[in-house]
């Protein structure tokens, strides 16, 4: 066996010349009503006040968020930069580049995670940096605040694991998963490979085993005195082991699996991989269609030894396609074909299972059309499945239905019945528009790094 078998991906785009212009108008469209940064923070405050007079529950403002705020906006623009290099999106980058600036030094910034944190601000402006040659010294002050910051953050989750795990230490949303993504990016920087070494090693003790209740159980085990929903308190008692590539344990295993494909390995590594991978194919589900994980295995359950009930839903969030996707990464990393069918036949499955199981209601990435669509087009790359391919020119063909004028940026969040207006990566209209743009051209993305598909 191979330790690191890899495949040659080939990037499939969309076909049909009619289909791809009308895609490509809906995202420059898209685009030129997110150029405005302005606009975009008047619309988001003004959204957040009409919540808090209705007594809803709302997402606070902050432009530095790569889940909401400028940071994601500058993933956009970087890439029609990239692909359009004479099309002045760098301009349209720079304003967001110079707010963000201006927000750093007037507020400050707390979190030092990925979607709401520093790393999150620096892959942002690295987006728009044209392969680090502009921004460089940004950057490099930027990243400095981090390293400065990283030790008592790391004191801090590594004390979790003995006196009990959050999800936000380790996950990919707010956790050490979507920082060490970031850090794998600049890897070539000693100190940043020093942080990104100690998020390994983190990862590798977080795979251990430990006693609860007179069990063995994994490391990753969510207490309920943990919990941070009254929702999930009242459903699992006993605590749970997260099962979401957002919040759960798939995400340590994309970036163990993502960070020994580039060759960066830490003691333990490839058994924490392998603890994980074996975990996750113990608890797959299978159904008429085919595979599909939990979105969160019980206490009850892993006693048991077995997973049960209906898919959560057919997103990057949480599901069968995310956790499949990081099984495909670990079975590239270490070489396991077991690993890697049961990935294909997730998505195959997915392909089969009626559209109403989907539990999709909304174009966005995080749990919409979007992010199911960006992991079929990668997973048609990596392993070339063209069974896939009516898949992704169905989810292609629903967001294009989705698309409305009127609304402010064209698509709309659909929360508990209501349309929200998110300008965003994460579930807004960013998001949208970079999946869109990356199945009509012939070469693979990067930004779709900050999800962890690759």
């Amino acid at each position: 066996m191979n330790p690191k078998e890899t495949y040659e991906a080939k990037w499939l785009p969309l076909e049909g010349a009619e289909r791809i212009e009308r895609v490509r108008s809906i995202v420059m469209e898209t685009a030129r009503r997110l150029k405005d940064p302005g606009d975009i923070e008047q619309f988001a405050l003004a959204e957040e006040n009409k919540r808090i007079e209705q007594g809803k529950f709302y997402v606070k403002w902050n432009g530095l968020d790569l889940a909401r705020g400028y940071s994601g906006l500058c993933l956009l623009f970087g890439e029609l930069d990239r692909l359009e290099p004479d099309g002045q999106w760098d301009v349209a980058g720079h304003r967001y580049v110079i707010l963000m600036q201006q927000a750093l030094e007037q507020q400050g910034i707390e979190s030092l995670s990925l979607w709401s944190g520093m790393a999150g601000v620096v892959t942002g402006i690295q987006a728009l940096s044209r392969q680090g040659t502009r921004y460089a010294n940004m950057l490099r002050s930027l990243n400095d605040f981090f390293l400065r910051m990283f030790p008592e953050y790391m004191y801090v989750v590594r004390r979790n694991i003995k006196e009990g795990v959050l999800m936000s230490d380790y996950d990919v949303m707010q956790g050490l998963s979507g920082i060490g993504r970031y850090l794998l990016h600049f890897k070539e920087h000693p100190e940043m490979r020093i942080a990104l070494t100690q998020v390994l090693e983190y990862m590798v003790e977080l795979c251990g085993y430990k006693e609860m209740q007179g069990k063995q159980v994994p490391g990753w085990y969510i207490s309920p005195d943990r919990l941070i929903s009254s929702s999930d308190q009242e459903l699992y008692p006993e605590g749970y082991f997260n099962c979401g590539v957002s919040h759960g344990i798939p995400g340590p295993l994309a970036l163990l699996s993502l960070a020994h494909l580039q060759g960066v390995e830490v003691e333990g590594g490839q058994e924490a991989i392998r603890s994980i991978a074996e975990w996750l194919m113990r608890f797959t589900i299978k159904d008429e269609y085919g595979l599909y994980w939990p979105g969160h295995v019980s206490w009850q359950e892993q006693t048991a030894g077995a997973a049960s009930g209906s898919p959560s839903r057919e997103a990057w969030c949480y599901g069968g396609p995310g956790v499949a996707r990081t099984l495909w990464l670990a079975g590239q990393a270490l070489g396991e074909p077991a690993w890697r069918q049961a990935a294909i036949e997730s998505f195959l499955g997915t392909a089969r299972r009626p559209e109403r199981l989907w539990n999709l209601h909304s174009a966005t990435f995080c749990h919409g059309y979007a992010g199911l669509l960006q992991m079929t087009q990668r997973m048609i790359a990596d392993t070339g499945t063209t069974e896939l391919i009516p898949l992704r020119d169905r989810l292609v063909d629903r967001i294009v239905q989705s698309y409305d004028a009127s609304a402010p940026y064209g698509f709309a969040e659909l929360e508990e019945g209501e349309k929200l207006h998110f300008a965003g990566v994460l579930d807004g209209a960013a998001g949208v528009a970079l999946t869109l743009l990356a199945v009509i051209q012939d070469q693979e993305p990067e930004w779709d790094q900050v999800f962890l598909l690759k």
